[in-house]
């Protein structure tokens, strides 16, 4: 994930609201920032994809991924 999206989700991280789901707290994010549709669905994809492999939720997924970068 390149620097931008690891930008959007430590911030989606730092704002969710509580009971907020986090693909939405993303999506606030990237409206935010003025950016497009396409952002959030590459962002998020990369988050949904390592949530499968790993059989973790998605806001587990989103903090191992800045965890590891």
């Amino acid at each position: 994930m390149d620097d931008e999206g690891l930008s959007i989700l430590k911030e989606a991280l730092d704002t969710q609201l509580k009971n907020e789901d986090f693909d939405r707290a993303v999506g606030r994010t990237v409206r935010r920032r003025k950016l497009d549709f396409k952002k959030y669905i590459e962002v998020m994809g990369e988050v949904r994809e390592l949530a499968k492999v790993q059989s973790i939720g998605i806001e587990d997924a989103a903090r191992s991924i800045l965890s590891r970068d």
